[in-house]
């Protein structure tokens, strides 16, 4: 099938592209082309393969099958980027711009630009004049306001990000490099203000005009429309569709996103509590947030959650769902407002307090903020609490300890040789089990959940499933945070959706569907979607 434009020719392609993590196949048998001089743009929901087949054709990740092609000029047939290679990539003109800014915020400007290849003198010291003359022929071509001499790190974000896409102007001639032809922008705005996000649209459409290809990979319909040529939709790995812009909508782009009719509620699941019906009711708020801010993450946040209740938050990749988590269990120190739970207030940027007072926290990364690794499993259980099963004197009741540890060995049915057994030991869903063992119990007044089943078997999730439900229904007041939306529609008594920072609408029963999911999460306007 060709899915190109058909007046243009094509200047790079991907063919029967697959890609495998583990148990997780990224990306299956894709194949999609783009041409020169347009913004071409990368959409799916999170997980359905976008980002890695940017890092498959910028060369930081190398496919299991398939081929990278690039038109070479001069030569008749397309040349195959090598797999896997970031350097052959980068000498046939081809870029990426990270979603994540990895630049040293304690060099200039100049420095991180030029670290790659820095200037020396005959002395073999560094040239900083030079250095600093390359970096501002490279910055000034999009921002002349720009200082390269300042510290990365004093810069807004949007600065920054401007100073990375000028990085990927670079054609280091010097070192035999050519200039880039294709530039992939993943998900570039995500952390951007309004204003931000308007100038780097103009550059990508500067680059555009000036003959650059850019692979634009982002969740966000108005930047979709507002800037890109054509759009390819995939979902959970394959290719699904290639549309220009200007012949699509909204709702058909989420409709090819989703790929089922949408108007269908997915089933959830049955309490556990068995006496109040297919769901307990819930019982008084116990978790009240108001007015909470952090800037450039969060935007006047309001919600509750009552005992026995699971509120879903939906929202897309940087739509702020795991700040939000962050910033209720205290460890964003810049957010301000009001948290209290069971009607007292927890004082921000204090997680110890907020444990004190009874909410427990899974993060998304159970391996970089969750486990600790260096400790048994027994001890892990158990750590946020030793507190509590010490004497006085700080003396650990060890007795104490291994009783708590057997039962929730039991209970979670955790896969271990023992309580000394490392979390590294053991398998990722084990790892999890642990992980949310640990907040479950008659401590735990409010729980909130960040991607609970990410990277765990079919048959580990039906169990965590019914853990979260049986804490739920047992009293426990449980925010979670899931990027699946089957789960997130499985396992939510409400959904609240998160877009920009900001709570763009809450749904109810029948309202909760993947398409008002997704229409609220990229909507241009999500606030008024909602009210509509």
């Amino acid at each position: 099938m060709n899915h190109t434009a058909s007046d243009i020719p094509v200047l790079l392609e991907a063919v029967g592209v697959s890609k495998r993590f583990g148990i997780t196949q990224a990306l299956d048998d894709v194949t999609v082309s783009f041409v020169a001089g347009e913004i071409h743009a990368l959409m799916g929901e999170n997980g359905a393969g976008k980002s890695t087949l940017g890092k498959v054709i910028s060369g930081l990740h190398r496919q299991d099958s398939g081929v990278v092609r690039l038109r070479v000029p001069g030569e008749a047939e397309m040349r195959a980027l090598e797999p896997g290679s970031i350097e052959d990539a980068f000498s046939a003109g081809v870029r990426i711009v990270h979603q994540e800014l990895a630049q040293c915020p304690n060099l200039s400007v100049a420095e991180n630009l030029g670290l790659h290849d820095l200037p020396r003198s005959r002395l073999g010291l560094v040239d900083f004049r030079t250095l600093e003359e390359r970096a501002a022929a490279l910055v000034h071509r999009l921002d002349p306001s720009i200082d390269v001499r300042a510290p990365l790190g004093s810069l807004a974000p949007g600065r920054r990000q401007i100073c990375q896409i000028a990085a990927s102007l670079d054609d280091r001639s010097a070192t035999g490099g050519s200039a880039p032809r294709v530039i992939v922008f993943d998900e570039p705005t995500s952390s951007l203000s309004i204003a931000e996000t308007d100038r780097l649209l103009e550059i990508a459409r500067e680059l555009a005009r000036g003959g650059l290809t850019i692979i634009y990979v982002s969740h966000r319909m108005g930047e979709i429309f507002a800037v890109c040529d054509r759009v390819t939709v995939l979902r959970d790995g394959k290719y699904v569709a290639t549309s220009r812009v200007k012949e699509i909508d909204e709702p058909t782009l989420v409709e090819q996103m989703i790929g089922r009719r949408l108007s269908t509620p997915t089933g959830r699941l049955p309490s556990l509590a068995g006496e109040d019906g297919p769901h307990a009711k819930p019982g008084e708020v116990m978790l009240k947030v108001e007015s909470l801010n952090s800037p450039g993450r969060l935007s006047q946040i309001d919600l509750e959650v009552r005992e026995r209740e699971i509120v879903g938050i939906g929202g897309l990749v940087g739509a702020g769902r795991s700040e939000l988590l962050d910033a209720i269990f205290g460890l964003d120190g810049a957010c301000t407002g009001r948290v209290r739970v069971g009607g007292v207030e927890i004082p921000r940027g204090q997680p110890r307090a907020s444990i004190e007072a009874g909410m427990g926290y899974v993060p998304e990364d159970r391996r970089l903020q969750g486990l600790f690794f260096l400790l048994g499993v027994g001890e892990n259980l158990i750590v946020p609490f030793m507190s509590r099963l010490s004497s006085w004197l700080g003396v650990r009741r060890l007795s104490g300890e291994r009783s708590l540890v057997e039962e929730k060995f039991g209970e979670f049915r955790v896969k271990a040789a023992g309580p000394a057994s490392l979390p590294g030991e053991l398998s990722g869903g084990n790892q999890q089990k642990v992980l949310i063992a640990r907040w479950m119990g008659k401590q735990t007044r409010v729980l909130l959940l960040d991607e609970p089943t990410r990277g765990i078997d079919i048959g580990t999730k039906a169990e965590v499933y019914k853990l979260v439900r049986a804490a739920a229904d047992a009293g426990t007041a449980v925010l979670l945070v899931s990027s699946e939306m089957p789960e997130l529609l499985a396992l939510s008594d409400r959904i609240l959706v998160m877009n920009d920072g900001r709570l763009a609408g809450e749904l109810r029963g029948d309202q909760m569907t993947q398409t008002n999911i997704l229409t609220l999460a990229t909507s241009r306007n999500g606030a008024a979607a909602a009210a509509g």
